[in-house]
């Protein structure tokens, strides 16, 4: 008789017992994650990103900007950030939350992967094993970068698509009926194929999945393809959308990466060794962690010997891969992950702890089965291995989840950050650049120059450093010195737009409009949906006289940020010098009602309703005008005129005495206080007044025409 339990139950209820706990270890190591502000490349990439403002039609948010944002050529990583933008706008939260998410999200598809992948290598323990890989990969520090720094959710989101792409495959493997392995495969091309939009790493997904195939599932690279190539020929179709995605980069991320960005090739692979080995000792000893690590820091005879040592080892990779050795896949893994950003030269950091969020994963699992395996020959009773390796790993698991919930108080702020990345890495230019804009964006100018430059003399060749020593400057008001920064910032990166609106902006307040029309030009065709791009180039074509045009920049400008009160304005003053009367009032109206203090608009708003012949609701906007500029003669004028339209005699003239007293050499001011003064039948000062204006202004006809009327010009009885 079988008394036994049935086993299928006990191992599922396991398996969701694990699932819960890893990502409540996940949930408690990121609790203090929810505290963090939104970050450097946070600033672009969403607080001004204007395609994530709506979520329908999907093509807005799946049109990210174009340029060396970080969402540039990753529409689904844009459409996630828009989904967060829908919930909470700019409320931190939900940022936060769905990266957490994700996160864990990763980590469930890793537990799965393992534990499906250690059954079918016929080992034993497969549930204890695929828990504490997920469960240490999920506390980690090496991936706070990823989780806790909002917009690298890139990495992340990627890493849950790779991983989704390889877990789905896993399960078609082990599908009993061809139905269900079809549906698992369908599932596997859609999560690559969301991977390859979401950030370029994925590029490697397709080979990292032939690789298992061959190690553990056909056994052999002729049996994989003969078994799946329609599966195969889906995944690698997905890499024709990859190649037009990073076409609207202009194929170098906006001059970031790229063999032609100005970087060394050999130069840049010569620092990856060092990389290389600074993630496999960061994956074994996290600390310190830091956001940039600024130049390569080993010696020429290190960088050498470093980067043979990591050939060596990629030799010995590919040889293991080829005969099918299962841990050669986990150093493939690695190597594969890696090889966009070690192959590709870029601009910005030779050494990204982000890069090394997935490869960290196979990094774990080889760490844990080596674990194991070594703990078969510590002469432990067979009893007493489990609960020493549960010992184990709940104290890893303890330490490695307090280094998590330590790292991410350093994202408390941008302060905080790069204080902390200066601190560690004293040689970085890019953090102290970033030391100095977060001084500067707090006021404290003097000190944010001086980081500044002392970025600048780190390396001058850092485009960043010029390009915030321009802000600072630009804070001070020296503009002249802001612009030489701004064009030494375009010089370094020719694609660097924001510093081409930065110059061509401050080309138009110094009213040179032609030079201004070239840089914010050059500007919107790196980012032709940069809205104040649009509107500055709106007013540097005003400044050439070119109207028409200009009205058309101010009016794309609104269609992508409606709530710019300055351009607004601005466009009702094009508006209204055309004739459009009630056009321009609308746009003084929105003027004034997104920025109710707007004198100016307030001003413009009531002359323009003054001319339409609508005198009652002029009264309001000049009233308001006159009391947020008490001291512009033209507020008081125009009010006091439309109080003698309205037959407010008293109360005209005495806007007019204030007029003249700020500005008393103004012919139409004492022309029109003449006027009112008829109204109030002082017929002998009005003439005063006419007089007055006419020795102002000796061509003043109308001036003549009322000293006429009222019978006296002057010198004559």
């Amino acid at each position: 008789m079988n008394t036994g339990v049935d086993a299928a139950p006990l191992r599922r209820a396991r398996s969701w017992i694990g699932l819960v706990l890893v990502a409540a270890a996940a949930a408690g190591a990121y609790a203090n994650s929810f505290l963090g502000a939104f970050q450097f490349d946070d600033i672009p990439s969403i607080l001004e990103n204007p395609t994530l403002r709506q979520l329908w039609p999907l093509s807005v948010p799946l049109s990210p900007p174009h340029g060396a944002l970080t969402v540039s050529g990753r529409p689904i990583l844009n459409l996630s950030l828009a989904l967060n933008y829908a919930i909470s706008g700019c409320g931190l939260w939900s940022y936060h939350a769905l990266n957490l998410l994700i996160h864990i999200g990763a980590a469930l598809a890793l537990y799965g992967i393992v534990r499906r992948t250690v059954a079918k290598a016929g080992a034993r323990a497969s549930y204890g094993t695929a828990f504490a890989v997920a469960l240490i990969w999920a506390v980690h520090p090496v991936t706070t970068e990823s989780v806790t720094y909002v917009v690298q959710r890139a990495e992340s989101l990627m890493a849950l698509f790779y991983l989704l792409t390889l877990y789905c495959f896993v399960r078609s493997t082990d599908a009993a009926r061809v139905d269900q392995s079809v549906l698992w495969m369908a599932l596997s091309v859609l999560s690559c194929w969301l991977g390859m939009a979401t950030k370029e790493v994925m590029v490697t997904a397709p080979v990292v999945v032939l690789l298992y195939d061959r190690t553990f599932a056909a056994k052999s690279w002729s049996g994989a393809w003969r078994e799946r190539r329609g599966y195969y020929a889906g995944l690698a179709a997905s890499w024709i959308m990859l190649a037009w995605l990073v076409a609207s980069t202009g194929w170098d991320r906006g001059g970031t990466s790229g063999f032609h960005v100005g970087v060394s090739w050999v130069g840049y692979w010569l620092t990856q060794g060092e990389a290389m080995v600074r993630y496999l000792g960061l994956a074994l000893w996290p600390n310190p962690l830091v956001l940039d690590y600024g130049p390569a820091s080993a010696p020429p005879a290190v960088a050498y010997a470093l980067c043979g040592l990591v050939l060596a080892a990629f030799a010995a990779t590919v040889a293991g891969c080829v005969r099918g050795r299962p841990w050669a896949f986990l150093s493939g893994v690695c190597f594969l992950v890696l090889a966009p950003t070690s192959v590709m030269p870029g601009v910005l950091q030779f050494v990204a702890e982000h890069r090394f969020y997935l490869p960290l994963a196979a990094v774990v699992t080889a760490a844990v089965l080596g674990v194991r395996a070594a703990a078969s020959g510590w002469g432990l009773p067979a009893g007493a291995r489990t609960p020493v390796l549960a010992f184990l790993l709940a104290g890893a698991v303890a330490c490695l989840g307090t280094a998590t919930a330590l790292r991410n108080r350093v994202y408390v702020d941008e302060l905080t950050l790069w204080r902390d990345t200066v601190a560690k890495r004293p040689l970085s230019a890019l953090a102290e650049a970033n030391l100095g804009k977060a001084l500067l964006d707090r006021g404290r100018t003097a000190e944010g120059i001086t980081c500044c430059q002392k970025a600048i003399t780190l390396d001058p060749n850092k485009p960043a450093a010029r390009y915030n020593l321009g802000l600072a400057y630009e804070a001070e008001g020296r503009w002249d010195a802001a612009l030489v920064e701004f064009i030494a910032a375009v010089d370094l990166n020719p694609k660097m737009h924001f510093a081409d609106f930065r110059a061509g902006r401050l080309l138009d307040r110094l009213g040179r409009g032609v030079e201004a029309e070239r840089f914010l030009r050059m500007a919107l065709a790196a980012a032709p949906d940069l809205a104040e791009a649009h509107g500055s180039l709106g007013a540097a074509l005003v400044l050439q006289g070119r109207r028409p045009e200009a009205t058309d920049e101010f009016a794309r400008s609104l269609s992508l940020k409606p709530d710019q009160p300055e351009v607004e304005f601005d466009l009702g003053v094009c508006l209204e010098r055309e004739g459009r009367l009630e056009e321009a009032v609308s746009h003084y109206s929105a003027a004034v009602r997104l920025k109710p203090d707007y004198g100016e608009a307030q001003l413009n708003l009531g002359v323009s309703q003054a001319r339409s012949g609508r005198a009652r609701d002029a009264l309001s906007a000049l009233q308001s005008a006159e009391k947020l500029m008490p001291d512009s003669a033209q507020a008081h004028e125009n009010l006091a005129t439309v109080l003698d339209q309205l037959g407010r005699t008293g109360e005209a003239v005495a806007e007019y005495k204030n007029a003249l007293r700020l500005k008393p050499d103004s012919a139409e001011a004492h022309y029109n206080f003449g006027n009112a003064l008829i109204h109030a039948r002082n017929l002998a000062a009005a003439r005063d007044e006419f007089a007055e204006a006419l020795r102002l202004r000796p061509d003043f006809g109308a001036a003549r025409r009322m000293l006429d009327r009222l019978g006296s010009l002057p010198g004559n009885p």
